[in-house]
């Protein structure tokens, strides 16, 4: 039994007309997965009829016949039964659109067949002119026609990874050899957009609470080729790596730290992505992985920035630091004192910090993540129970008094800094009459 939306069945009885559910409300229904997608109709009529039935429409894409309907609080996405003509290429948008009549031609446009299961409202009847229903009981992604669906949008490469991986379906051997034949029609696609689908593949488990789906993806994504056109850094990752300390290659500890970097952490998949992105080089250069930290986030900001996948510059400078600093107290052997300025410093990261050592660790597939206790937050709790200056704002002198006891030029921050550090290795100078006669003696 297909559930539909009291107010959609009424909607479709007041408009006298099929009016078809298509898409992923559909398709759950049938693979025994959550209901929590959007609910997308379809029908062969310009949605503006829609308004004789008492409903709400907002134009979304005139050029695709999509509106946004809204019907006694309830909220859809309308699409008019269309064809669709792409360049040559893989460009996402069509350059031509026809609208027409025959489900059937507008089933053949969509993605996959399993996406193209249609539930007629008004009837209560389902119809499945590509054998979807199939599809969706035995969790296959399948292409009616693949090559045409990847040749002509680019962006349905990413699409298929993030499906299979989100649902756990496993994907058909003709889309497969498909997707990797027209492999290149993703760099056709605009890096905004390829951005937001390897965020959501990072996070493919948190769709449906498929276990592990995030680390499938990524996989995926390297098993048809596809990263060459998203992180073209990842390419070069499958070298081996020393089998003292780590049980698997580079690329496979990379997607294995992936795996095990939690979900509900902001930005931590990505850092872990992306952590070891400087290894293959730092071996290059120097014949050693030693450099590979700092590589690494040079390598972020070149391919996480504009002239790559275009984050937001917040995003690039936690992301980039954190690879920076990945490394640090590797040994556990870094005094107090460096371990208190470092913390200092990196305050507001010591978290993200702390979950992606243990990331890295569980990745080796050595067992050492038992040798990584979260010292970073023993030396956070430390520096808020002793009151220190975490930032330069918190010392209680500023610049101004540094200018009045006489510094100038590049000498104030100097003298700042230097105090600072001190304050923060001892709280209790943090004064401003100690600070002050400090100046005083160190003009």
């Amino acid at each position: 039994m297909i559930y539909c939306p009291p107010s959609l069945k009424k909607l479709a009885k007041k408009l006298g007309r099929p009016i078809y559910i298509v898409g992923g409300f559909i398709r759950n229904q049938f693979s025994n997965l959550p209901l929590k997608v959007d609910i997308d109709i379809a029908g062969d009529f310009d949605g503006e009829l829609l308004k004789t039935a008492g409903a709400k429409i907002r134009v979304i894409n005139k050029k695709l016949g999509t509106m946004w309907i809204g019907y006694e609080g309830e909220e859809y996405e309308y699409t008019q039964f269309r064809k669709e003509e792409y360049k040559k290429g893989g460009s996402h948008s069509p350059i031509s659109i026809e609208f027409i009549k025959d489900l059937e031609q507008d089933a053949r446009r969509r993605d996959f067949c399993a996406n193209s299961i249609y539930y007629d409202v008004l009837h209560e009847k389902i119809i499945d002119p590509l054998n979807g229903v199939e599809d969706a009981k035995s969790k296959v992604l399948r292409c009616f026609d693949p090559e045409f669906v990847f040749k002509s949008d680019g962006l349905r490469l990413v699409r298929l990874v993030r499906f299979s991986s989100e649902l756990g379906y496993k994907i058909d051997a003709n889309t497969s050899m498909a997707a990797i034949k027209f492999k290149t029609h993703l760099k056709d696609i605009s890096a905004e957009r390829k951005r937001d689908e390897l965020n959501k593949i990072l996070y493919a488990d948190k769709k449906y609470g498929i276990e592990d789906a995030h680390y499938v993806g990524v996989r995926l994504l390297w098993e048809l080729g596809l990263w060459e056109f998203i992180l073209p850094c990842m390419m070069k990752m499958d070298i081996g790596q020393n089998e003292k300390w780590h049980k698997y290659s580079v690329l496979e500890h990379t997607f294995m730290a992936v795996k095990y970097a939690d979900g509900d952490i902001e930005n931590l998949r990505l850092a872990a992505l992306m952590h070891d992105t400087g290894k293959p080089l730092s071996q290059e250069l120097f014949s050693n992985m030693h450099s590979h930290a700092a590589l690494s986030s040079e390598i972020v900001q070149n391919e996480l920035g504009q002239t790559g996948l275009k984050y937001p510059a917040t995003v690039i400078k936690e992301v980039a630091k954190l690879c920076a600093i990945h490394m640090y107290d590797l040994n556990l052997d870094v005094s107090d004192a460096k371990m208190k300025l470092f913390c200092a410093d990196n305050f507001s990261l010591l978290e993200k910090l702390t979950a992606l050592k243990h990331a890295d660790a569980m990745a080796t597939g050595k067992n050492r993540e038992k040798i990584y206790p979260p010292r970073f937050l023993h030396f956070k709790k430390m520096l808020i129970e002793e009151n220190a200056p975490i930032n330069l704002k918190d010392l209680k002198i500023d610049g101004n008094d540094v200018i009045k006891a006489g510094y100038s030029g590049n000498r104030i921050s100097l003298i700042l800094n230097e105090l600072h550090k001190e304050c923060i290795l001892n709280p209790k100078l943090n004064n401003k009459d100690w600070l002050l006669l400090q100046l005083k003696k160190r003009l």
